[in-house]
């Protein structure tokens, strides 16, 4: 299987002269990441659609969500997914929160490698940093339905989650849930839930 690192239409603004950072990214992925356990074996096309393209959509919603954003935190981050590509395709400062201590020193070393200076590993326990509150994101780490049973009532947070596209069960008068739905390749749809405490 070849391996074609395709943009899809909505993210060629937003990709615009990063691509070869997220190619640098996705081998890293492929060959460390595997190689390390933050992930495990997967086809290069896979790692590139599933993991790569899905995080760049995160860097879309974030970057056309009002208010001023300075701060995001990837919480569970563990191959830095998707807070390494929000970092090379947004201006953002990107917290990669995991409590392994394993996966931050693999992902400090990735972030030289990158020359990044808005990306930082942070060895930290994520569900601290829900508790904070702010602008959170995770892949993997945590579903819509525990964000919501997690999140205080701290009216400065907006969590991102990808999500299966399931129907929530929340309080409307305590949280505003947006799903958002797009395509990482010609056929394959992903979910993203947009969590905000009102």
């Amino acid at each position: 299987m070849t391996f074609e690192p395709q943009v899809p239409d909505w993210g060629k603004k937003l990709i615009g002269d990063n691509l070869n950072q997220l190619i640098i990214y996705h081998d890293w992925l492929c060959n460390t990441g595997i190689k390390t356990g933050l992930i495990s074996p997967k086809s290069k096309q896979f790692v590139w659609d599933e993991f790569i393209v899905h995080s760049v959509y995160f860097g879309k919603i974030l970057s056309e969500l009002p208010g001023e954003i300075d701060v995001i935190s990837d919480l569970g981050t563990g191959g830095g997914i998707p807070g390494i590509p929000i970092g090379i395709t947004t201006n953002l400062t990107v917290n990669l929160i995991d409590v392994k201590e394993k996966r931050i020193f693999e992902l400090s070393r990735l972030i030289k490698i990158l020359n990044n200076n808005n990306i930082f590993a942070i060895q930290d326990d994520a569900y601290n940093h829900i508790k904070k509150g702010g602008f959170l994101v995770s892949r993997c780490f945590i579903s819509s339905k525990k964000v919501i049973n997690s999140l205080k009532t701290n009216k400065n947070t907006t969590y991102l989650v990808s999500s299966n596209g399931e129907d929530l069960d929340y309080d409307s008068n305590l949280f505003h849930v947006k799903h958002e739905n797009f395509k990482i390749n010609k056929d394959d749809i992903r979910h993203i839930d947009v969590i905000n405490v009102k």
